[in-house]
């Protein structure tokens, strides 16, 4: 089994379905992981629309079942920095360095959705880099927003 194809309308709901819930669990003070979560899938959905929508493409499937096409690796890849500079974004956002886990990995702009689906614990809870990545998510989400 592969990758399930979303289209430019799904990237689009999916922008706007997580980044609501996001909104409702900030505006409580909920599930700090689960909202993070939240709002990287926002984020990655709402690039991926943006990218399709400069590309001038409706359906990805052209893109991703052609393995000689340099899009496929930037719309396929979890890299928000990756992602934006595909955009023409790069260093307009930026995601202060990578936090460190309890594990002793290192997580960074592509795999902070990992540390935040798995619940994963900062190595130093007082640091606060986690809040800074959920900040710079939300100004990315903004931007977003304001081009939908």
């Amino acid at each position: 089994m592969g990758m399930i194809i979303a289209d430019k309308r799904d990237y689009k709901r999916g922008y706007t379905k997580h980044y609501n819930a996001y909104q409702i669990l900030r505006k409580n003070n909920d599930c700090i992981k689960s909202r993070r979560l939240l709002l990287v899938y926002c984020v990655e959905c709402g690039l991926k629309y943006k990218l399709l929508d400069n590309w001038k493409e409706d359906n990805p499937r052209t893109i991703i079942n052609n393995d000689k096409d340099v899009r496929k690796s930037i719309l396929t890849s979890h890299s928000l920095c990756k992602i934006m500079k595909e955009l023409g974004q790069a260093g307009t956002f930026r995601f202060s360095k990578s936090i460190e886990t309890n594990h002793g990995d290192y997580v960074n702009d592509e795999n902070f959705h990992q540390m935040c689906r798995y619940g994963i614990a900062a190595k130093n809870e007082m640091d606060n880099s986690e809040c800074e990545y959920e900040d710079e998510l939300v100004k990315i989400a903004e931007w977003l927003k304001e081009g939908m």
